[in-house]
């Protein structure tokens, strides 16, 4: 799961748009069992080989079994039906227990956004950088 799947779920309401006073963000218990959900039916031995065979109609079926997470997420959705059996979902769920602690008010947004940035950099900038500045000396 990359950063911008976690803005996408953080920035759903204008994705879909809803506005304001129409809109209530789903808590994380509800996103992970959807996603629970759309795993577990993309990874049924018909649907396996309906990806195989014909993917767009595996696409179409998916959009229609699962229409309100398609319209909420759909790079999200995307992502899981394309490849439901490499989907990182360690990955998911470390962010929705992010989200779940600041639903729970344990953590604000801006802390854990700075601590989430800090983890990505070190995770697939840092040593990058430090091999490009050992090149320049």
């Amino acid at each position: 799961m990359k950063l911008s799947d976690l803005m996408e779920m953080s920035n759903s309401m204008e994705n879909s748009g809803i506005t304001d006073d129409s809109y209530v963000m789903e808590t994380a218990d509800l996103i992970k069992k959807q996603i629970e959900d759309l795993l577990k039916f993309c990874l049924t031995k018909d649907n396996v080989i309906q990806r195989r065979e014909n993917i767009d109609e595996y696409k179409q079926i998916c959009m229609r079994q699962f229409t309100n997470f398609h319209q909420k997420y759909p790079t999200l959705f995307f992502s899981i039906i394309e490849n439901p059996s490499t989907f990182p979902l360690y990955r998911l769920n470390e962010m929705l227990n992010l989200k779940k602690k600041i639903e729970n008010k344990e953590e604000d947004e801006q802390a854990i956004s700075i601590k989430l940035g800090q983890q990505y950099y070190n995770e697939y900038v840092k040593n990058t950088v430090s091999e490009l500045d050992k090149k320049l000396k």
